[in-house]
């Protein structure tokens, strides 16, 4: 969104003097910055020009869906984290189910395997030994 729009939603406040300028982002900043009565003219302006970015904005979240994308992404996680819940609650019966806690953890907390400094890349091959010795390979992407 931010590609197609170049920002946020906001409206460009113009020093008296000329010498620059403010972004406002709400209408509360709006108001801040435009305090005055014989403003009323540029608070107007500036609050139709929030209001057109906004509509801007909302009209590309839903063609790109990305409102609904990150609201299921949320939920998703939440799923997430309740299953890593109930599997540390769980004591496991085999190296393959110490394994899988240790996968969990490497895949949650790195879940591009980019982290290089210790105890990452260790702990990696920790889980490669324990997935060797136990003969289980599904547990490796």
């Amino acid at each position: 969104m931010l590609r197609q729009l170049g920002s946020h939603p906001r409206a460009k406040i113009a020093f008296c003097e000329g010498d620059g300028f403010m972004w406002a982002y709400t209408y509360k900043e709006i108001d801040r910055l435009l305090p005055n009565s014989e403003q009323e003219e540029m608070r107007r302006q500036a609050r139709a020009e929030l209001a057109a970015r906004r509509a801007d904005w909302n009209a590309a979240d839903v063609r790109i869906g990305y409102s609904k994308a990150k609201k299921v992404e949320a939920e998703i996680a939440d799923v997430e984290e309740a299953l890593a819940k109930e599997l540390w609650s769980t004591s496991p019966r085999s190296v393959a189910g110490a394994a899988a806690k240790l996968h969990c953890v490497l895949e949650t907390e790195d879940p591009s395997s980019g982290l290089k400094e210790p105890p990452w890349p260790e702990l990696r091959k920790i889980l490669a030994d324990l997935v060797r010795i136990c003969g289980c390979r599904q547990l490796l992407p």
